[in-house]
């Protein structure tokens, strides 16, 4: 409410607020809904787990009860002459606390361990889920750029359209230019016209996106800073070694196989004996008024014989979970490797491509400014001009475009690695 409440100062101020890559993170780890729904659950898997570890504590009860009986004295070892054997209707009362303590139970331990592991689990959770959040947050950061370099790119091209427009118009109305060359150069300002509203919109779509991210009721007043990212300085194999034990996704699913094999052996832990302790002491008698104190201490130990196929078919789908645990590690693993290959195979191209871009584009423009002195000096027509503007426009693109691909592909790097924030200088 803060947050929004200072948000909201700033835009009623006419101010805009200024985010960095840096603190965009540090909001989506803080403020992201679906991070924040993770907690929750960590949250209630802690509770289950605590709840689950209290089985093996004690058991307090309280019982209070009250019957009309009957029993037989010949059961309990007293027999007289002539006097039946039935006793009663008589009523009873009863009123006692009772502790229950397991003694002993294998299999209630393992059943607390695997509690404890989804426990871990569901923190590990936690965490994978920031880092996917973190890395849509600079993959949307860096689209904004994009955006922003293709607007600004596309507004000076504009203003250049503009000047030679206005040039064209001058020269037709004292007739050294044909209204064919007005044409031309109005068509081609309408074109970079288009680009910029375009671009406009590209960069003004993706800004919500962010805001959502990181977990902002509006975009409104946002600016973001220029990203300054760090030099990227491994390789394909030191981000598949990262992962390894950086990962929190594969660390959850790791968790989550030793939680099944726990399960597991629970249920082969059921068939062993359990012990357990009682005691009680109240007030036994015909009421309230007429009862005396009476206790009990004893302790039972159970056996499963024979369960009808219960533990047997429970072992089953328990193995079979542990199964399909192992192969979703494999799985992602796999799934690391390959992205971490692409994205480095990417990063390459990308920094290739861009060192390629750099030349055409400074090419293109110095065309552009001889066709212009070519047109000015009566040498050519706006064939020449209008052609140099779309070559301009196209290498501008391409140099825009490779240089956030490359950046985008050492997120990438970043993020399967399992530390998003490589990404930004230490």
């Amino acid at each position: 409410m803060r947050t929004l409440a200072v948000l909201s100062l700033y835009v009623c101020l006419g101010h805009a607020e200024t985010l960095t890559l840096s603190q965009a993170l540090d909001q989506a780890a803080a403020q992201n809904p679906n991070v924040q729904m993770a907690r929750l659950r960590a949250l209630e898997a802690r509770a289950l787990a605590t709840a689950r570890q209290a089985e093996y504590l004690p058991q307090v009860n309280v019982s209070v009860a009250t019957a009309y009986q009957t029993n037989n004295l010949q059961g309990i070892g007293l027999a007289f002459p002539g006097l039946s054997s039935r006793l009663g209707p008589y009523r009873t009362f009863n009123a006692r606390p009772v502790v229950s303590q397991t003694i002993l139970d294998l299999s209630l331990l393992s059943s607390i361990r695997a509690s404890r592991l989804r426990e871990k689990a569901a923190e590990q959770d936690i965490e994978a889920l920031r880092e996917d959040t973190q890395a849509a947050v600079v993959g949307a950061y860096l689209q904004v750029f994009q955006a922003q370099s293709r607007l600004a790119a596309a507004q000076a091209r504009l203003r250049s359209a503009d000047a030679l427009l206005a040039q064209t118009t001058d020269l037709e109305q004292a007739g050294r230019a044909s209204k064919l060359d007005l044409a031309r150069q109005q068509q081609r300002r309408e074109i970079e016209q288009l680009a910029v509203i375009t671009a406009q919109q590209e960069a003004d779509a993706l800004l919500p996106q962010i805001a959502e991210l990181i977990g902002r009721a509006t975009s409104t007043g946002l600016e973001l800073a220029p990203p300054s990212p760090a030099p990227f300085t491994g390789s394909a194999a030191s981000v598949v070694a990262a992962a390894q034990t950086t990962r929190p996704d594969l660390a959850a699913l790791k968790t989550r196989v030793a939680a099944a094999e726990q399960e597991l052996s629970k249920v082969h832990r059921e068939r062993l004996p359990k012990v357990t302790g009682v005691g009680d002491y109240g007030l036994l008698g015909a009421g309230p008024d007429r009862s005396i104190g009476t206790w009990n201490v004893g302790a039972a130990v159970t056996i499963p014989l024979w369960t009808s196929g219960r533990l047997e078919n429970e072992a089953k789908a328990a193995a079979q979970r542990v199964a399909q645990a192992k192969l979703e590690i494999e799985r992602l693993q796999l799934a690391v490797q390959r992205q971490a290959s692409q994205a480095w195979i990417d990063y390459q191209a990308w920094l290739a491509a861009t060192a390629t871009a750099t030349r055409p584009t400074a090419a293109a423009q110095q065309i552009l400014e001889l066709a212009e002195l070519r047109y000015q000096s009566g040498l050519a027509t706006t064939i020449d001009t209008v052609t140099a503007q779309a070559n301009v426009a196209d290498a501008d693109d391409a140099l825009i475009r490779s240089r956030y691909a490359t950046l985008l592909a050492q997120a990438r790097l970043a993020a399967v690695s399992g530390d998003v924030r490589s990404f930004l200088p230490r």
